[in-house]
């Protein structure tokens, strides 16, 4: 059996067990694998398929997501295949390319590069802003929020993974976070207050949104 997903030609493995209910998961962005009770037919289960076709076809597209982040560096927007050998002794890019000594130089150099340009985007970025006060930075990584900005303790946290947007994407989420020290939710007045800063936010939030 096969469906398609995002365009992409899906087989459909079955595994009948001793369960009660139908389950379904995506090893592979070709592969759907369901686990089902024994006398649960191939009619049944595309049926099923087909009623919770939106949410698989999100799940679908999220595990072709983590195959391309496994496959290539994502470093600024843009994704390099990643090439390790003893013999370089610093980390260095070209049009495809990342060049490193091995996996944990390369982490290093990124950590190291995250701070010192997320703290340069911000120190600029607030240059604009007025009546806000002073605040720390903190950089993490987060797998539910690309930033946090916490107005009692004057801190606002950045999701490491921006390294891996553009440069666009990251200072929307800098904005987006310095505008709650004027408002603390999501009301009207603070996309306003956005919307000073970058016109096109509807189009960048949507997308932030989808890829976290």
């Amino acid at each position: 059996m096969e469906i398609v997903f995002n365009d992409i030609s899906v087989n459909i493995e079955v595994e009948r067990k001793r369960n009660k209910n139908m389950y379904f998961r995506f090893p592979d962005a070709n592969t759907l694998l369901v686990t089902c009770p024994y006398l649960t037919s191939d009619k049944t289960i595309i049926k099923f398929i087909e009623k919770n076709y939106s949410s698989l076809n999100k799940m679908h597209l999220k595990t072709i997501k983590n195959e391309e982040s496994d496959e290539y560096f994502c470093f600024k927007g843009k994704r390099y295949i990643r090439v390790f050998d003893d013999s370089y002794e610093k980390v260095s890019f070209d049009d495809e390319f990342v060049y490193a000594k091995d996996e944990k130089s390369l982490d290093k150099f990124i950590k190291k590069y995250t701070k010192e340009y997320f703290e340069l985007e911000v120190d600029y970025i607030k240059g604009f802003f007025t009546e806000i006060p002073n605040f720390s930075l903190r950089i993490r990584k987060m797998t539910t929020r690309w930033g946090v900005c916490n107005r009692t303790d004057k801190i606002v946290t950045l999701n490491s993974e921006l390294v891996k947007r553009t440069k666009e994407e990251l200072d929307y989420v800098i904005v987006h976070e310095l505008c709650h020290f004027y408002e603390g939710n999501h009301s009207k007045k603070f996309w306003e207050h956005v919307s000073r800063y970058i016109p096109n936010y509807k189009e960048l939030r949507k997308t932030m949104k989808e890829a976290i």
